[in-house]
């Protein structure tokens, strides 16, 4: 039971931290953890010290804990990770894509399109997960996946802030809509061309998301 309440208190400060409901620079403490998440210290203290593993907080000595800014150094890292997995997966997910996995495909992305917030339990980006984790889970590549999945941290805040914006987000269903067509169609040209703009494209909007949010970077 105890083990449960740490991941749960965990997980829901982590996702705080990444849908910016808590913002580069808060102030953070395990009593305020406490009190969030009506949990008592222990898992509170377990959730910050795991966080500033991932660098998602910061602990200054004599000054506090704080809620990291996003490390762009290390977003591009974490962006080169995906990519090149990601590129990797293409002809065996093309061998193994059929009708079943192309309705599902679908589905996710018509809940981008028709996305309410009062409708889902999670954010875009929480469905954009799934849609690539599909594609994953296609090829076999289960490890891959898991990585994908835990190590994407500060990639995937670049993706909450971007997917804040209206103009941004649609141009994600545009492309999902693409890469959909191109599996079909079992179009390898087409899929591996859409696949690397679609994830490349939300750090080409590093720059502007930087000029609207200057104290969510860091370096």
């Amino acid at each position: 039971m105890e083990k449960s309440l740490n991941e749960e208190t965990y997980e829901k400060l982590k996702q705080d931290i990444m849908t910016f409901r808590l913002a580069p620079g808060d102030v953070i403490s395990a009593q305020k953890v406490a009190t969030r998440f009506n949990v008592s210290r222990t898992p509170a203290r377990e959730a910050i010290v795991k966080l500033e593993k991932e660098d998602l907080l910061k602990i200054l000595p004599q000054s506090g804990t704080y809620v990291a800014k996003i490390n762009t150094a290390r977003a591009e890292q974490e962006w080169f990770v995906r990519m090149s997995l990601e590129v990797a997966m293409v002809d065996r997910f093309l061998e193994n894509v059929n009708d079943d996995v192309i309705e599902k495909m679908e589905g996710y992305n018509n809940r981008l399109v028709n996305y309410d917030k009062s409708e889902e339990s999670g954010s875009r980006v929480d469905i954009d997960n799934a849609f690539h984790q599909l594609i994953y889970h296609t090829t076999g590549e289960n490890l891959a996946a898991e990585i994908i999945k835990m190590q994407m941290s500060h990639y995937d805040r670049i993706r909450y802030l971007a997917e804040m914006n209206q103009s941004i987000s649609n141009k994600t269903n545009d492309e999902h809509r693409s890469l959909i067509e191109a599996a079909r169609n079992k179009n390898k040209v087409k899929y591996l061309n859409i696949i690397q703009k679609h994830i490349y494209r939300i750090l080409g909007e590093e720059g502007k998301l930087k000029e609207r949010h200057p104290d969510y970077f860091g370096i």
